[in-house]
């Protein structure tokens, strides 16, 4: 008989210590699983702020080139003013060589009637007229004025007139063109100035692609981690769960199995605390569990009675209590000051368990309750009210 306790109490303790070191297995994959989860936030905000400063280099991007599109319009307003003005510079020209040769003939038509009254014996205007070199000089001499038919004078003057008119014309188009030529180069060097910014937010902007690329990589790969990380919690826990199976068939320990109900409310003092933020969509991820408001040092309590198959600190989760109530069920309390269970331990319904606190990737000091059914969160709330 004393044989046969010694080897059943040598069973136990082996069975013991098994579930104790698949205990120990199973949080140090929880710890792996947070702070894979927590590197991935933060290459995640990495990659958010990024693609943010990215849109507004694309955002500078397009004002620049709007810039540019009413540079290149105005350049094209400016040709066709040049355009304009060079036909306009063209028309003048041959109207002043017109007007040109239209005064020379006038003026010889003139000669010819002065060399009629030579002829007729003026010999001294004629020689007058012959030696002034200055066309408008001699028709404004009043004392010659006389010696010329009306119709000679007057048509003389207007064509001088006229070909003064036409070279003010030209001279100002002239003028004109220049000026426009002049604001084309202002415009090109500024297009050019553009241009080269546009370049240089251009490679800042694949600078961005780059670096985003990098971390999506790297998100990528993380992500990896935690796939794997979960199959191997999920692996841990069906371990677990046969071990707890064969342990109750054997009759060596009590088998803990929820059947059901709502759970005690985790957060035992400060009037119950707030929540702050439920369960669903946060931050581009999912937040698995409901954040409980509440101040440093308030007494966090199991929810219903289970074993404690995790008691340690994570990166992310802080220090943290994960506690296995069978039939697949299971509880984790995240963010806490301190704990005051360990692994392996029984605890009951309502049972001192943690310390509220601000521990891990926290904001402020709250209780962080989540529910896993078979290794997945789901909504704490139908479990609560």
């Amino acid at each position: 008989m004393r044989k046969i306790l010694k080897v059943f109490s040598a069973f136990v303790l082996v069975g013991a210590m098994c579930l104790n070191a698949q205990a120990s297995d199973l949080t140090d994959l929880y710890q792996d699983k947070e702070e894979a989860e927590s590197k991935k936030e933060e290459a995640q905000a990495a990659v958010d702020q990024l693609a943010a400063e990215k849109d507004n280099i694309l955002a500078v991007i397009a004002e620049l080139d709007a810039q540019v599109a009413n540079y290149n319009a105005q350049i094209a307003e400016l040709e066709l003013q040049k355009e304009t003005l060079n036909g306009e510079i063209e028309v003048t020209k041959e109207e002043l060589a017109a007007a040109e040769i239209e005064e020379q003939e006038q003026y010889e038509a003139m000669k010819l009637r002065i060399k009629y009254a030579y002829e007729n014996g003026n010999v001294e205007y004629l020689d007058t007229i012959f030696s002034t070199s200055d066309l408008s000089d001699m028709v404004n001499k009043s004392e010659y004025v006389e010696q010329i038919y009306e119709y000679d004078s007057d048509m003389l003057e207007e064509l001088i007139s006229i070909r003064k008119k036409v070279a003010d014309a030209q001279l100002k188009l002239e003028t004109d063109l220049a000026a426009v030529e002049d604001i084309e180069t202002e415009v090109n060097e500024n297009k050019e100035a553009i241009e080269i910014m546009i370049e240089g937010k251009q490679v800042q902007a694949n600078n961005y692609n780059n670096s985003i690329d990098d971390y999506e990589a790297q998100i990528a790969a993380i992500q990896a981690d935690i796939d794997a990380t979960n199959e191997a919690i999920a692996a841990a826990e069906a371990a677990a769960a046969a071990a707890a199976a064969a342990a109750a068939a054997s009759g060596q320990t009590p088998v803990i199995h929820y059947n059901g109900g709502t759970f005690q409310w985790p957060v035992a003092g400060d009037g119950g605390g707030v929540v702050t933020s439920p369960y669903g969509p946060r931050w581009g991820r999912m937040h698995q569990g409901i954040d409980i408001g509440c101040a440093t040092g308030t007494p966090i309590v199991a929810g219903e009675a289970g074993t404690v198959i995790g008691a340690t600190y994570s990166s992310s989760m802080g220090n943290y209590v994960l506690i296995d109530h069978g039939g697949g069920v299971s509880t984790v309390y995240m963010h806490n000051s301190s704990l005051v269970v360990s692994v392996g331990q029984t605890v009951s319904r309502g049972q001192l368990i943690a310390y509220a606190g601000s521990t891990g990737n926290s904001t402020g000091p709250h209780c962080h309750f989540g529910v896993r059914i078979n290794g997945t969160y789901v909504d704490p709330a139908p479990y609560l009210y």
